[in-house]
């Protein structure tokens, strides 16, 4: 699975982007803003969800790994598929986003084509309550939490693993590791 591609952007399209990795050219998927900032010859660092069907294999490319981690909290709903998911992050900011699920926005949510009230409702649902408990947590708890979701474990599975981690330990990578140990 590709997590990540550093490379120099080659062509740039409406509904997707080529970016040269040494020598390869590889086709991602981005929103509509993302694609946007894109600029040709520009050299980029991209957060990736590697999408594998039975019939296409797709790189949804991201600038910050919050974009990733909302991306793959939308595709967790049942009825959101990764396309549906991109253009819903294509409605603003990452923060817009947030908002209008954070508030119940359905106008913005269903503005999005394929996204009708009862799916716009799900993606409410279900990611309001994920996205406060993140509010609630320090920068640096979301920090772990994120890249034990990113290793494949769940979200109630890593707030599980934060709770066995000594308080003292302030530095990141080290609560990374004591929350890797509680988890094996």
């Amino acid at each position: 699975m590709i997590g990540s591609l550093r490379g120099k952007i080659i062509e740039v399209h409406a509904s997707h982007a080529l970016l040269e990795t040494n020598g390869v050219g590889y086709k991602i998927r981005a929103s509509i803003p993302a694609l946007a900032s894109f600029l040709v010859g520009q050299d980029k660092f991209l957060y990736i969800h590697d999408n594998v069907r039975e019939d296409a294999r797709n790189l949804f490319a991201f600038e910050s790994h919050q974009e990733l981690v909302m991306f793959e909290k939308l595709i967790s709903i049942s009825g959101v598929g990764p396309k549906a998911a991109l253009t819903i992050m294509s409605v603003g900011t990452l923060e817009t986003v947030r908002t209008a699920v954070m508030s119940g926005d359905l106008a913005t949510l269903t503005s999005v084509p394929g996204i009708g009230k009862k799916t716009a409702q799900k993606i409410i649902l279900e990611l309001k309550g994920q996205l406060v408990e993140e509010q609630k947590e320090p920068t640096g708890d979301r920090e772990v939490v994120d890249a034990l979701v990113s290793l494949g474990y769940s979200s109630s599975q890593a707030r599980d693993a934060m709770k066995e981690i000594d308080s003292s330990i302030t530095d990141v990578s080290e609560r990374i590791r004591q929350a890797l140990r509680s988890l094996s």
